[in-house]
């Protein structure tokens, strides 16, 4: 289900986040790089928060051996993997995805996220909030969105609601 909470300053949607983790075992990352590669249809990203799209997929590596992928529906992206170079995890239960439009993206982001604003746009960004951990990628001055536990993400959307932000 999607929840969009909008006012004059912002806009926040709330939404199911289908994301299949993909991990590679100590000593098979570069035969598990190329079986991924083959599956995605093209390279993996090179370099941790670094993202690849392939049509309706995001990859994202999320780790020196781990990768994120976020089909555009649920059940689709669920690739076979060797079980000798890697596994694969669906986490799509446990994850929320937050957009979050605001011409006050940088102030309001300060106020919650660790991370350096001048390298965030493009990539994914891992961070906490409150001590808990979060994917955050920024698409432009106004645009971001996070990847929250599920758990987490009614409490950092009416955060993120309640933050006063400063009338342009």
């Amino acid at each position: 289900m999607v929840e969009i909470h909008s006012s004059e300053l912002m806009v926040l949607k709330q939404s199911p986040c289908p994301l299949i983790q993909y991990e590679a075992w100590d000593l098979e990352l570069r035969s598990f790089e190329a079986a991924l590669a083959q599956k995605i249809d093209g390279p993996v990203p090179g370099r941790v928060g670094e993202i690849a799209v392939r049509d309706d997929l995001k990859v994202v590596r999320a780790a020196p051996r781990r990768f994120w992928l976020f089909p555009a529906a649920r059940g689709a992206g669920a690739f076979s993997i060797p079980p000798e170079l890697g596994c694969r995890l669906d986490l799509s239960e446990g994850r929320v995805r937050i957009e979050v439009i605001t011409p006050h993206l940088r102030d309001l982001l300060s106020t919650c996220l660790p991370i350096d604003w001048d390298t965030t746009e493009g990539v994914a960004t891992f961070s906490s909030f409150h001590h808990i951990p979060v994917m955050f990628t920024r698409s432009s001055n106004f645009e971001g969105e996070f990847v929250v536990p599920r758990s987490f993400a009614r409490s950092i959307s009416h955060w993120l609601c309640s933050t006063p932000v400063a009338a342009p």
